[in-house]
């Protein structure tokens, strides 16, 4: 790639990071509104054609092998199916730039699983940097000032995450033998799936009608750019400078979440949780460049 034509990659991956990082808000503001697991689910029905639509505009060939079964019903439950029940009723009882924050620990829980299931060595400094940011979320969450509480809403945030860690390590091992595209849309048809017990019965109790546009262009956002308007320029972006640095950008997430959370929720944040998570992104962003993965790079969350 011609070194002129890089900082532009940047510039499109920090517009990836920001469009994800305003959808915390976005769908916050959107399931005030709905039952949070009705628009979850109603969101889903229209991504889940969109990620085919991405399939057949890339030319590449949608297979299921009957080995792969297992994985991928694995892969759609922690990616999508089990990840997003978590992830929209933490969402629901916290704040997104806490969601953001907590969200971005997965990797921290990826070092672990695949340390544990002994898929790569793992240097010891990177444990390091993984105590720092869990160290960070402590503090975040009040437990060295005195604000200590067990919030219903981070426990499940955090729980999710943990959840995706199981989609990164099981998604790296399918991306062997499909496309990103592909396992894209496979596992999320599966999740879709999943989300049906949940978010079809109080789908159904909807009033369509009582919604107006203040509604429904969040939910258009909250369905077209993570999937339609950013996932492709994401998949460009590290494939033109690489998974390892690309990825980066992503702990700019929390950051920005915070800043948008300023004007437009009018949040205001106390010193410790400001505190807690500078150490905990530091944290993670050591753990992260002390060593790159020989995992290949799995498909990010869909918040």
């Amino acid at each position: 790639m011609n070194p002129r034509f890089r900082p532009f990659v940047y510039v499109a991956l920090l517009y990836v990071v920001t469009a994800w990082a305003l959808n915390m808000i976005v769908a916050k503001q959107a399931i005030e509104q709905m039952n949070p697991l009705a628009f979850t689910f109603l969101r889903f029905l229209v991504m889940t054609p969109l990620s085919f639509l991405l399939v057949w505009a890339s030319r590449s060939r949608l297979h299921i092998e009957r080995r792969d079964i297992p994985s991928l019903l694995l892969v759609g439950a922690c990616g999508f199916g089990i990840y997003q029940y978590l992830w929209v009723m933490g969402l629901s009882y916290t704040s997104p730039y806490a969601t953001s924050l907590l969200g971005a620990t997965s990797p921290i829980f990826t070092l672990a699983l695949v340390a544990i299931a002994g898929h790569e060595h793992v240097r010891k400094l990177r444990f390091l940097g993984a105590a720092i940011a869990l160290l960070g979320v402590a503090i975040f969450e009040g437990f060295f000032s005195g604000n200590a509480s067990i919030r219903v809403g981070d426990t499940l945030v955090l729980c999710s995450a943990i959840v995706f860690a199981g989609y990164n390590v099981a998604g790296a091992r399918l991306l062997e033998r499909y496309s990103t595209l592909e396992l894209l849309a496979i596992t999320m048809t599966i999740g879709t799936i999943m989300l049906v017990p949940g978010g079809l019965p109080p789908l159904l109790h909807v009033n369509f009608a009582a919604y107006g546009w203040d509604f429904w262009w969040r939910y258009a956002y909250a369905t077209l750019f993570p999937i339609l308007l950013t996932y492709p320029v994401w998949v460009w972006g590290l494939r033109e400078v690489g998974a390892g640095k690309g990825s980066i950008v992503q702990f700019l997430m929390p950051v920005i979440t915070g800043i948008l959370c300023v004007p437009i929720l009018h949040s205001a944040f106390a010193s410790y949780e400001l505190v807690g998570a500078a150490i905990c992104l530091g944290g993670m962003l050591f753990a992260f460049t002390l060593g790159r993965s020989r995992l290949p790079q799995a498909v990010p969350e869909f918040e």
